[in-house]
This record gives structure tokens, C-alpha cells and sequence, in this order.
């Protein structure tokens, strides 16, 4: 498979005992999370950690390909260390992985738990980020033999705090320059490089560390399903798609030993029909948000980024949602019920009661802006709309939103799905005509129809912010 070359070290290396980690999935999970747990204790109680620890973790959105990338790397790096310390010359010791969701949102993502089931691996099992207690904590610190892998995001949440060594990224996103001495250093940009899935780098460095050799099933099982699910089963890029060779080699990798797709355990290789099956069943399951309220689908998928302007600094929340926003206004994602016509005095109701929520939702974040990017379909069309809320004035939001009119968002007007008592087309409600949200004072809101329809987080995220820096 296709990497970035290594510069090898002479010599073999050691492995420390503790790292020999079990080789079934579901007991490996257990291991790592215990070995996580005792030192948090040995740091509480007053003792010096002796053993080197690393965290790996997917990004705060904790969506599949975040989670099994972070199991599967740490997973690699444990069972394979050797290698990674020789090649790479990241840190000895044992490779942990951490899920940035909190525990209780963990069923906010369907999708994630089918597969865990799938994969034998119980929720329990997982080490999840509130349970390491304080993250700006000296026991996660260096002074504490800790190190800190990121996997499917290039910059570490504020949270963790600064004084942190970064010993691996591995991601898909674009690179914002930071941690250049970090010793695994994998970026494939989306303008540069793209890759469809950050499981597909990961598969293609447990290629490299096994030289070819097949993982435990398991692993290869849940890093498969990510793939299949973030390329909708390898709809490659030529095709409208999101796949590419990378994704491709990994999927070939991973077909060795995944028990996906097979008709039975000694079949060659996975069966397409089977695999594509796979990918349309996570696919069904991760657009179902009917068990959400407007909390849980901001939260599901939120991602936060700090901005340094010229004239303020902003902590920015960007929130996917697999719904349209009359969908979510009228509550129609949560059942079979038509979305047809909508009267102007619920239609401001409803938006008073959207824009409340989002302001809610701000003040709990501590955001000063907020930005919820709908994808949805409409009668087999794509589309996607991109809402905006500003804790500032009406003249920092015209001058956002001309700042984002310029870029290739191809943003426009909003109009909604439902019709009014006239005929046409909802509106969006619940701001004047500068954008001050009436139901929450000192709040300012946009909404536009984005054309764009290619233009993921992965594309808004950065000219969103190259936008900010202009205006702001």
C-alpha cells in the first residue's frame, strides 16, 4: 500500500511486558481501559506512573470512522509497537484508545452501536473521554509519561489543555501546520491528497507495521464498516464519490480477514452484493435521528474550532444534521408524517422555538458562533442548507455573510420545503430584517440554501474560517 516512507531506525526494540496486549477485540478494549483506569488511580493517589502511556483518540463528533480509527490504531500500535518505535520513533509503552463522546451520548450514534454488536465488542469495554475526569489534569500530561494521538482531526480540543506532547496524527482533513515534530505524522488534505476515510490510513499502516499480514478479524470487521460507510461501499471520487486508491487498497487489505460479506467463514473474499448491503444498512441507520431532540442533534455531530481575528477571538461550534431544516422544525423527521403546508404564525413559533434552542445550546458550549450544516434529499436530489448564529452584532453578521456569499458555497436565498397560506415557499422566521434573533437577546442569524451540494464540513469548515478572518 501507498505511505509515506518511514526513516528506520537500526536495531530492534524492546517491547514493555504490559504492552502485550490479548488479541481478541473485546478483551483488548477491556485491557486498554484498565490500564487507563490504574494509572488515572496511581496519579490520584499520590504515586509516579512507571509505565509510558499513550492516548489515541478520534475527534469530539465520535463518529465511526473517528472511533474505529482510534481502536484500531491503538489496537496496531500495541500489537505491533516494535515497528512503530523502529520506523516512526514514537514513544514505548502502551497505546490506549479514547472515544470523544460522552458516555451518556453514545446512543446518539446508531450506527456506531450496531457495529460495536457486530464486532463483539460491549459498550462497557470502551474507554470514554468523561471518564478520565479532568483532561487538563498534569496526570495526562508529560510530567506523567502520557502522549497524545489524534486520529481523523489535526488539532487537539482546548480542553485537554497545553501543556501536551503530541506523538501521532493521522487524518483527512486539511492541515493547519500544527504538530510538525510530531513523530507519526499522517495528513492527507481534502484540497491536496483526499481520502475518504481516516480508517483507510490506518488500515494502510497496519499493512505496513504486519507487512501484508491479516488483522484479528474484528479489528478488520469495525475499520471495514468505516470505510464502507464514509464511501458509501467505494463510490470512488470519478464517480461522484467520496472513495479513492487509498480507500480502495484498504478495502483489499481488510477483505483478507473481515468476516463482512461472506457467505460463510471459509469463502475467499467478501462478496460485493454483501459488503454494498453492509453500507447501505449503516447508512439507513446513521441518517435515523427520529430519538432526537434539537440538543441531541447538535450535539451528535459537533465539531468546535478556536478563531483569532483581527478584531475578537471566537470558539465556533459547526454541527452536521442528517435532516433538512423543515424537517427539524416541524418535527417531521420524527415520524411518517407529510411536510406540506405550514401557517405564518406556526412557522414563527416553530422558529422562535429553533433559534431559542440553538441559543441554549450556545450558552451550555460556551460558543460564539454556531453553524448547522443540513444534508438531506429531496426526491433523490441532494441538498444542503447552512444556518448561522452570532453572539455579536447585526454588522458582524452582514459582514460574515458577505465574506461567505463570496466563497464556492454558492450560498443563496433559504427557502424551505412546506408552502405558506399564499402558495409559496417557507421563509425562514424568528429574526428582523438585520438578523437580530427575536427569542434570544444578543444573537444574530442567517440562514442560506447552499449550492454547493459537494461542500461537506470538510470543505465549509475551512472557508467558514478564511471567511471570519476577512470579516472579522
Amino acid at each position: 500500500m501507498s505511505m509515506p516512507v518511514p526513516a528506520e531506525h537500526a536495531g530492534e526494540v524492546p517491547v514493555p511486558s504490559a504492552s502485550r496486549a490479548p488479541i481478541e477485540l473485546a478483551a483488548y478494549l477491556r485491557w486498554a481501559k484498565d490500564q487507563a483506569m490504574a494509572h488515572k488511580v496511581q496519579c490520584e493517589t499520590g504515586g509516579t506512573p512507571t509505565q509510558p502511556l499513550t492516548l489515541i483518540m478520534g475527534n469530539e463528533a465520535g463518529d465511526l470512522d473517528s472511533a474505529a480509527s482510534a481502536i484500531a490504531l491503538s489496537y496496531v500500535m500495541n500489537h505491533d509497537q516494535a515497528h512503530f518505535v523502529r520506523a516512526y520513533g514514537v514513544p514505548r509503552g502502551v497505546h490506549v484508545p479514547v472515544i470523544q463522546t460522552p458516555r451518556r451520548a453514545l446512543s446518539q450514534r446508531k450506527e456506531n452501536l450496531h457495529v460495536y454488536e457486530y464486532v463483539q465488542a460491549p459498550v462497557a469495554s470502551l474507554l470514554c473521554v468523561d471518564e478520565l475526569g479532568d483532561l487538563a489534569s498534569p496526570a495526562w500530561g508529560p510530567d506523567a509519561q502520557v502522549s497524545l494521538g489524534l486520529v481523523d482531526h489535526p488539532q487537539l480540543r482546548a480542553a485537554w489543555g497545553a501543556d501536551r506532547r503530541i506523538v501521532a496524527v493521522v487524518d483527512h482533513h486539511e492541515d493547519e501546520g500544527l504538530y510538525r515534530d510530531a513523530p507519526l505524522r499522517i495528513i492527507r488534505a481534502p484540497s491536496t491528497s483526499p481520502v475518504g476515510s481516516a480508517a483507510s490510513l490506518v488500515a494502510a499502516l497496519a499493512h505496513e507495521a504486519r507487512r501484508g499480514a491479516a488483522l484479528e478479524t474484528r479489528v478488520a470487521d469495525l475499520l471495514l464498516s468505516a470505510v464502507v460507510l464514509d464511501t458509501k461501499n467505494l463510490k470512488m471520487q470519478e464517480d461522484g464519490g467520496k472513495g479513492t486508491r487509498v480507500d480502495a487498497e484498504a478495502f483489499a487489505y481488510l477483505a483478507q480477514s473481515t468476516s463482512i460479506g461472506r457467505h460463510e467463514a471459509g469463502a475467499a473474499s467478501p462478496d460485493p452484493a454483501l459488503t454494498a448491503a453492509w453500507s447501505r444498512e449503516l447508512q439507513r441507520i446513521k441518517s435515523d435521528v427520529a430519538h432526537l431532540d434539537t440538543h441531541g442533534l447538535l450535539e451528535r455531530d459537533l465539531k468546535e474550532v478556536r478563531v483569532v481575528t483581527k478584531r475578537r477571538a471566537l470558539q465556533v461550534g459547526l454541527a452536521s444534521v442528517p435532516i433538512s431544516l423543515s424537517a427539524w422544525l416541524g418535527g417531521a423527521y420524527k415520524g411518517p408524517a407529510p411536510m406540506t403546508e405550514v401557517a405564518a404564525a406556526a412557522q414563527e413559533h416553530e422558529w422562535a422555538r429553533w433559534w431559542a434552542s440553538l441559543g441554549a445550546f450556545m450558552e451550555e458550549r460556551r460558543l460564539d458562533m454556531a453553524v448547522v450544516l443540513s444534508s438531506y434529499k429531496t426526491e433523490s436530489k441532494s441538498r444542503r442548507d447552512l444556518a448561522l448564529a452570532l453572539r455579536g452584532s447585526a454588522s458582524e453578521l452582514a459582514d460574515v455573510g458577505q465574506a461567505l456569499e463570496g466563497t464556492a458555497l454558492g450560498l443563496k436565498a433559504w427557502k424551505g420545503e412546506r408552502r405558506t397560506e399564499n402558495g409559496k415557499k417557507e421563509r425562514v422566521a424568528g429574526v428582523d430584517a438585520k438578523g437580530h434573533v427575536r427569542s434570544v437577546p444578543g444573537i444574530v442569524g442567517a440562514v442560506w440554501r447552499q449550492g454547493n451540494t459537494a461542500a461537506n464540513r470538510k470543505v465549509v469548515q475551512p472557508a467558514l474560517l478564511r471567511a471570519l478572518q476577512r470579516a472579522l
